[in-house]
């Protein structure tokens, strides 16, 4: 977009970011999301990736457009927005998506369609770079905007639940909350009751700790991924940067072994008070339940009051929990208990089929957040 454009309509020039603008990726990032992030994390989202760089692009103020009480002056970056490539197998065979991340705009600049303007930006170039399409868990903020400019919502990711302690759960119950929450003591000694049934002894079963992954893991992911539909690649390469060599190290990892093969992998989050199952990837059935019955027993033995999933309903993961005493959420309020799961096209021939939410195999992990525990 020329200066003249810019000055015509939003007073903004789009150009590429580069690592010098990392500094200015935090503020726009803690300022929309109410985080608390370092450059550290910018250097390992966009240019760390061992699935490529990031297409990034950073909208900066043109001369005189300043909005009325804005700080500001020319050349000043007042949006961000980027695509992060990632390695898929599509019916089994590789190629690469993009994801959509970090759609951020300057309190004062926003209506100036900064968002829609650099997502067509980089949606253009993921195309002439050859990738079909993107994708995007959305936010709250960014959904209609992301449905204005072309992208389709095709389903939602459900949030999967289990109370270990139950207070916390009853008094999210609208109207009747606090009320039901006494309750809560007669519900634990049941559930606890239940899991001494159901659940393996000692330390969570078979499952042993990963300190990193190794060339096992993509022999696990050529045998165990899925033959039809969309899966993101899980290598040592990619599972490290994505679970160990991450910024805040929230992540705890567990290996399924028989003697020394990996039959299965779990990703896990475990802090205030909450388990988050992150990823995992299992050879069979057997090892599924296995793997997701010792998550469930490890975060029961941390103490915590629930665990969580974020998981596609047609994930094979959901039946499993269930038995487990997992429940789907009963009111399915957006981005409380059901996340927006959008595509959408970087060109003229992206294969319309992938437009159906059933041919997606994601996990929580493949959502752009570093993590999930403040």
């Amino acid at each position: 977009m020329s200066a003249a454009r810019a000055a015509e309509t939003g007073g903004w020039i789009a150009r590429a970011a580069t690592a010098s603008d990392h500094a200015d990726h935090v503020r726009l990032f803690n300022a929309c999301f109410r985080k608390q992030k370092d450059e550290r994390t910018f250097a390992w989202k966009y240019d760390d990736n061992p699935d490529g760089p990031a297409i990034a692009r950073v909208a900066v103020e043109a001369p005189g457009s300043s909005p009325a009480g804005a700080a500001g002056s020319p050349g000043r970056v007042a949006g961000a927005y980027a695509y992060m490539p990632r390695r898929f197998l599509r019916d089994g065979q590789p190629v690469v998506l993009m994801q959509a991340s970090d759609a951020m705009t300057d309190e004062g600049w926003r209506g100036r369609g900064i968002f829609t303007g650099l997502d067509q930006l980089v949606a253009s170039e993921a195309g002439a770079q050859g990738v079909s399409l993107a994708f995007a868990y959305s936010g709250r903020q960014s959904l209609n905007g992301f449905l204005r400019n072309g992208w389709r919502l095709i389903g939602h990711a459900w949030m999967y639940r289990r109370h270990f302690r139950h207070r916390r759960g009853l008094l999210r119950v609208p109207r009747v909350g606090p009320a039901a929450a006494l309750l809560a003591p007669l519900l634990d000694a049941w559930a606890a009751r239940a899991d001494r049934r159901r659940l393996p002894a000692g330390d969570a079963g078979e499952l042993r700790r990963i300190e990193r992954f190794d060339a096992g893991v993509g022999r696990l992911f050529a045998s165990a991924a899925p033959r039809v539909g969309l899966v993101g690649v899980r290598d040592e390469r990619w599972l490290n940067w994505r679970y160990v060599d991450t910024p805040s190290r929230r992540h705890e990892c567990y290996g399924l072994f028989r003697g020394d093969r990996l039959r299965g992998y779990v990703v896990a989050e475990l802090a205030d008070g909450q388990a988050h199952l992150i990823d995992h990837l299992a050879e069979d059935g057997d090892a599924r339940v296995a793997l997701l019955a010792g998550f469930t027993a490890l975060a029961l033995r941390r103490g915590l009051d629930e665990a969580t999933a974020l998981l596609f309903p047609h994930d094979a993961a959901v039946t499993v929990l269930a038995e487990l005493g997992w429940r789907a959420p009963l009111q399915r309020r957006p981005f409380r208990d059901i996340f927006p799961f959008i595509v959408r096209a970087c060109r003229s021939d992206a294969p319309g089929e992938d437009f159906t939410m059933t041919r997606w195999h994601l996990a929580d992990g493949d959502r752009d957040a570093e993590h999930n525990a403040p």
